[in-house]
């Protein structure tokens, strides 16, 4: 989510940034509003399925980028305060993971966060990055890479 908000910021210095949460890769694709909130929903889901406490529901109805940006931090901001504790001996706890129309799939918390939660989070954060590149925006490998690629504190 550290890496959505900053190259949102960067996308904010961009003359046509007003255009941007509506902007999609594709015609039939969903906009950089939907790929921020997606992620932001993954994460808060994650949240859920590792601790078994329900998080609070956001709308998803950002339209700006500075909402978008404001979106990115309330969540990290929710990760930050998770208590590990209840995580603790839960990858192998069942999950029921929904699958639309098709049904729900059980898995381990582990099977879930590895085939689902961090694909789907990735997908959405890259499909993120995308748009911007498309519309312009001035990112590389390091605005992707760079907050995982932090030295140890």
């Amino acid at each position: 989510m550290s890496t959505l908000a900053n190259v949102l910021k960067k996308a904010s210095e961009h003359a046509d940034a007003t255009s941007f949460p509506a902007a999609k890769l594709y015609e039939d694709m969903l906009p950089l509003s939907f790929q921020v909130q997606r992620a932001s929903n993954t994460a808060k889901s994650s949240i859920t399925q590792l601790t078994g406490v329900e998080t609070e529901a956001w709308d998803d109805s950002e339209k700006t980028l500075d909402e978008l940006i404001a979106r990115c931090e309330k969540t990290v901001s929710l990760l930050k305060g998770v208590d590990a504790k209840p995580v603790e001996g839960r990858e192998t706890a069942k999950v029921e993971l929904s699958l639309g129309p098709a049904g729900t799939r059980q898995l381990t918390g582990k099977e879930n966060n590895l085939a689902f939660v961090l694909p789907n989070f990735f997908f959405h954060l890259q499909t993120a990055y995308a748009i911007l590149r498309m519309k312009g925006v001035p990112l590389g490998k390091g605005d992707f890479l760079g907050p995982f690629m932090q030295p140890d504190a």
